[in-house]
């Protein structure tokens, strides 16, 4: 399991009408910064997250419905995945994305923990 903690929530990172969270670490830049959630990777395993597994905020669950083929390596390096609260499709698909269900946003602040499971 994959510990990390939401450092900081840009202005514009979280939206009703977009379901996605943008996940960053602290290498982001400042435009980034404004769009994305900085989380900061406590544990130091190699990212290999897969369908079925996995991601918490707090006590808020999310099932994985598919990973894309960037995302493990992208957490990994640099702590950057799209989280996607919406239908999986291929013809939308991104390549450092993460589906999940259900489809709502989680409700986070700073402090919240992940687990990546």
């Amino acid at each position: 399991m994959i510990h990390a903690t939401i450092k900081e929530i840009g202005e514009q990172a979280v939206s009703e009408q977009e379901p996605i969270l943008i996940l960053f670490d602290q290498t982001a830049t400042s435009t980034l910064r404004n769009y994305s959630v900085i989380q900061e990777i406590t544990s130091k395993e190699t990212f290999s997250l897969k369908k079925e597994d996995v991601i918490s905020f707090d006590q808020q669950e999310y099932t994985i419905e598919h990973v894309g083929p960037m995302a493990n390596e992208n957490l990994s390096t640099v702590g950057h995945v799209t989280l996607i609260f919406d239908h999986y499709s291929v013809e939308n698909s991104i390549a450092n994305g993460i589906y999940l269900t259900p489809h709502q946003l989680p409700e986070i602040n700073i402090g919240t923990q992940i687990e990546y499971k």
